[in-house]
C-alpha cells in the first residue's frame, strides 16, 4: 500500500518522521499545524477535516482547536485550526499551550502510581497517613484512602471552594478549604465526581515524595516521557505569548477573564500543553506505560491506572481517575475537561493501541462531538451528523436586526423540529452572562431581560442584569434587581453583597 505523508507548515515546509531526533525537530519548528500520515492519516484528512471546518462555521468559532490521532508510536493525523490570540492575530500550531482542565486528574493519577512503583506509599493507604493535617466535620473522613479519591468515591463534596482564579492560593490551602465541610457520604459507599478531593491528594504527593506536587510530576512522567512543553506554572501577571487565551461565545466569540490558573487547584485541573506532548501522553497509554522504547510505568503498575474499580452512576467503570467506557463497540479510557474558555477529550482505545486528544479554547467547541467523528471516520462509520444550540441563530439575529427580531428567531426556532439546531432557554441566559464578564452592558441588559420573560426565578441572571443596570449608571433599576434574587432566595449571599456594596458607596 502507498504511503501518503505531508506535512503543512505556515512558515516553512519540514519533514516529520517518527524518529525521536525527527519528532523533536517537529517540536521546535514554529508555526507547523498539520501532520498526515498513512492511509489512515489520509482518510482522516480527506473527511474529518472538512467535517471540522463546517462544524466550526456554522458555532461561528475562530479561536483554536487541537486534534491529535496516534496509532502505535506514529502521530498519523494533527491539526490546529483557528487562533489561540485572536486579538494578536496568533494562529494556534503545534507550540500552543492549551489548558486542559480535568485532563489533568489522569497525571495526578500516574504520580501516585509512580509513587506506588517506588515503594513510597500504597493506594490502600488512609489519606491522614500521609497528612496528619487533614481534617473534616466528623469521623468518617479518618477511613479515606488514596484509591477512595482516584476513583471518586471518597465522599468528599465535589466543590469546597469557589473556582477563584482571581485570588490564586498555594496547593495547603485546600486543607483549610475542607475542615469545615462533612463527607457527603461514607467513603466507598458511592460515586460522586470531586475535584476538591483530587486537589487534596496533590498534598499527598509532596508530603511523601519530599518535593512540590509539580516538581514531582515533571521529573518522574513529563521529561522521562518527552513532554518537554508541558507545565503547571503561568507567569503572575501576564500570559505567554505561545500560551492559548480563553474564550468564549457572547455575540460573537470574545476573551473570558480570568484566565483559568491558581496552584491550589494543580492536581484536579492544573496542567497546561500542547497537541504533541499530549500525543505522547496518549502514546505512552496506547503502550501501556511504554512509549518509543520509554518505559514510565512497568506493565503491572500501569494496569493499575485502568483496572475498573467502581461503577458509575451511567453504567460504565472508574479505574484511577480514567473513566473506562465504549465507543462504537470498542472498549475505551477517556477523561474530559472544561473550564471556562477551555475544552478539552481524551480517549485512548487499548485493543487497537489507538489514542485521541481534542483541546480548544473556546467554550462550546463541540469537542465530544469532534472526537467521537474522529473516532467513526477511523472505524470506517459515517460520522453523525451534528445539532447546534439555537444561540447562534439568535445572535445572528440580534446582531444584524436587535432584541426584537432576535426574540422572534428564537420563538420561530422553538417550534421547529425539523433542523439542526435544538432550543435550550438556558443558552440565553449563558450569552448574557458571557456578555456581562465582558463588560457588554446594554446587550446584557437586552438579552438577560429577555431571558427572565422565560424563567423569572433564576437569581443569578437577575443579579447579572443587576450588574449591567450599574455599570450603566441607573442605580435604581439595579437595585431592584439585587432585591429580586432576595425575594426569590433571602439567603442569596451575592445579592445581599451586591445590596452592600451600593450601602456602603
Amino acid at each position: 500500500m502507498k504511503t501518503f505523508r505531508c506535512i503543512f507548515i505556515l512558515m516553512a515546509m519540514c519533514t516529520a518522521c517518527q524518529s525521536n531526533q525527527k519528532e523533536e525537530d517537529v517540536k521546535k519548528t514554529t508555526a507547523v499545524t498539520k501532520i498526515v500520515e498513512g492511509a489512515d492519516g489520509q482518510k482522516l484528512d480527506s473527511i474529518l477535516t472538512p467535517y471540522l471546518e463546517k462544524l466550526r462555521n456554522l458555532s461561528d468559532n475562530n479561536a483554536g482547536l487541537a486534534i491529535g490521532i496516534t496509532k502505535g508510536d506514529q502521530i498519523i493525523y494533527a491539526h490546529t485550526f483557528g487562533y489561540a490570540n485572536i486579538e494578536a492575530n496568533h494562529k494556534a500550531d503545534f507550540n500552543t499551550v492549551f489548558h486542559i482542565a480535568s485532563v489533568s486528574k489522569p497525571f495526578t493519577a500516574a504520580a501516585i502510581v509512580k509513587l506506588v512503583q517506588q515503594g513510597k506509599l500504597n493506594l490502600d493507604d488512609k489519606l491522614i497517613a500521609h497528612i496528619p493535617d487533614f481534617k473534616m466535620k466528623g469521623e468518617a473522613y479518618k477511613d479515606i484512602t488514596i484509591k477512595h479519591v482516584l476513583n471518586h468515591t471518597s465522599g468528599i463534596p465535589r466543590h469546597v471552594s469557589a473556582n477563584d482564579w482571581e485570588h490564586p492560593k498555594p496547593l495547603q490551602a485546600n486543607l483549610q478549604y475542607v475542615k469545615n465541610f462533612e463527607l457527603d457520604f461514607t467513603p466507598n459507599t458511592a460515586f460522586s465526581y470531586s475535584n476538591s478531593a483530587f486537589d487534596i491528594l496533590g498534598i499527598v504527593i509532596e508530603n511523601v515524595s519530599g518535593v512540590s506536587f509539580e516538581d514531582y510530576i515533571t521529573t518522574h512522567i513529563l521529561q522521562p516521557a518527552g513532554m518537554h512543553q508541558s507545565t503547571y506554572i503561568k507567569p503572575k501577571d501576564s500570559l505567554p505569548a505561545t500560551w492559548a487565551k480563553p474564550y468564549s461565545y457572547g455575540l460573537q466569540t470574545q476573551e473570558w477573564s480570568p484566565y483559568p490558573y491558581a496552584p491550589n487547584y494543580y492536581p484536579s485541573s492544573g496542567l497546561q500543553t500542547t497537541l504533541l506532548d499530549m500525543c505522547t501522553w496518549g502514546m505512552l497509554h496506547a503502550g501501556k506505560g511504554t512509549y518509543n522504547g520509554k518505559t514510565i510505568f512497568d506493565k503491572n503498575h500501569f494496569k493499575l491506572l485502568t483496572t475498573p474499580y467502581y461503577k458509575t452512576p451511567w453504567g460504565d467503570h472508574i479505574g484511577l481517575s480514567w473513566f473506562l467506557q465504549s465507543y462504537l463497540e470498542r472498549p475505551i479510557i477517556m477523561h474530559t475537561g472544561a473550564d471556562t474558555g477551555f475544552e478539552s477529550i481524551m480517549y485512548v482505545y487499548p485493543n487497537e493501541e489507538i489514542s485521541i486528544i481534542v483541546m480548544a479554547n473556546r467554550d462550546f467547541s463541540r469537542t465530544g462531538r469532534i472526537i467521537n467523528a474522529a473516532s467513526e471516520v477511523l472505524f470506517d462509520s459515517v460520522p453523525k451528523n451534528y445539532n447546534l444550540s439555537a444561540r447562534y441563530k439568535f445572535t445572528e439575529a440580534y446582531k444584524k436586526h436587535g432584541i426584537d427580531k432576535a426574540k422572534e428567531t428564537w420563538e420561530r426556532m422553538q417550534k421547529d423540529t425539523t433542523d439542526i439546531y435544538f432550543v435550550n432557554n438556558d443558552d440565553i441566559l449563558t450569552t448574557g452572562a458571557v456578555l456581562e464578564n465582558g463588560n457588554y452592558w446594554k446587550e446584557t441588559q437586552d438579552i438577560l431581560t429577555y431571558y427572565l420573560t422565560l424563567n423569572k426565578k433564576s437569581t443569578y441572571a437577575w443579579r447579572l442584569l443587576g450588574n449591567a443596570y450599574l455599570h450603566q449608571k441607573d442605580t435604581l433599576k439595579a437595585v431592584e434587581c439585587y432585591e429580586q434574587t432576595l425575594a426569590i432566595n433571602p439567603n442569596y449571599e451575592k445579592g445581599k453583597a451586591a445590596l452592600a456594596a451600593l450601602k456602603n458607596k
